[in-house]
């Protein structure tokens, strides 16, 4: 699947946000990518996704690398990514956003992805002819997985989900990331909320400054006295 080697990158040569990162998400259904603000772990999410002006190092995708390539190429090959802040259109209704995420299948096979997402989403189905601008955060996220589940992409990476969001919002969203684990999609996760991060995956890194500090398994990472003294207030 995904593995990361090397990898450095920013928005012009000579000024690198991040640098020698290293990841492979081969044996982990969920990873998690955690630190502090302005660590550089939302950059890297655009690098893996062909974003950034400029990086070096290696992002490969089935033994074929992919960090050369354009996003619209990356995301063919089953590589979907929800932005922070959600990123739907917001002038369209919820159906037409989901028509979207699935704009490369026949009509049939688009109507039977968007039953399947409302089915995840029921609160979508309540307001599917509501434009996107017009729902609550928690609702926008919800939307901004489902489009993107309606290509049933391999790997899923989520840009901090639970940015701005009420508690139950989150509860239920980090409910449903091991189900969509459990139903084959890989997990790259940014979270800034560390605990919930941790608790949701296998596997985690801690970047500081742009750069590995931690890695390992999220269970001994929650343990970390490190970890907790950094980002959950245990002494």
């Amino acid at each position: 699947m995904l593995s990361i080697t090397n990898f450095r990158g920013g928005y012009y040569k000579g000024a690198s946000i991040f640098d020698c990162i290293s990841l492979d998400l081969r044996d982990h259904a969920i990873t998690s990518i955690v630190g502090s603000n302005g660590a550089g772990k939302s950059t890297i999410l655009r690098g893996v996704c062909g974003l950034l002006p400029w990086h070096a190092g290696e992002v490969q995708f089935d033994g074929e690398r992919i960090d050369g390539l354009a996003p619209h190429e990356i995301a063919r090959r089953g590589v979907r990514m929800v932005v922070e802040g959600r990123g739907t259109f917001s002038g369209l209704s919820v159906l037409e956003n989901l028509n979207i995420g699935g704009y490369r299948l026949s009509a049939a096979h688009r109507k039977g992805r968007v039953e399947r997402e409302l089915v995840r989403f029921p609160r979508l189905r309540e307001r599917l002819s509501q434009t996107a601008g017009m729902l609550s955060g928690g609702e926008q996220q919800m939307l901004a997985i489902a489009r993107a589940m309606m290509a049933d992409p391999r790997i899923l990476i989520l840009d901090e989900p639970s940015q701005g969001l009420a508690p139950i919002i989150v509860d239920q969203l980090f409910d449903l990331f091991p189900k969509l684990a459990r139903d084959g999609t890989q997990i790259l996760l940014v979270e800034q909320d560390v605990g919930r991060g941790l608790e949701v995956s296998q596997h985690a890194i801690v970047i500081e400054k742009g750069r590995i500090k931690l890695e390992g398994s999220s269970a001994d990472l929650l343990e970390d006295p490190r970890v907790q003294e950094a980002f959950l207030g245990l002494n």
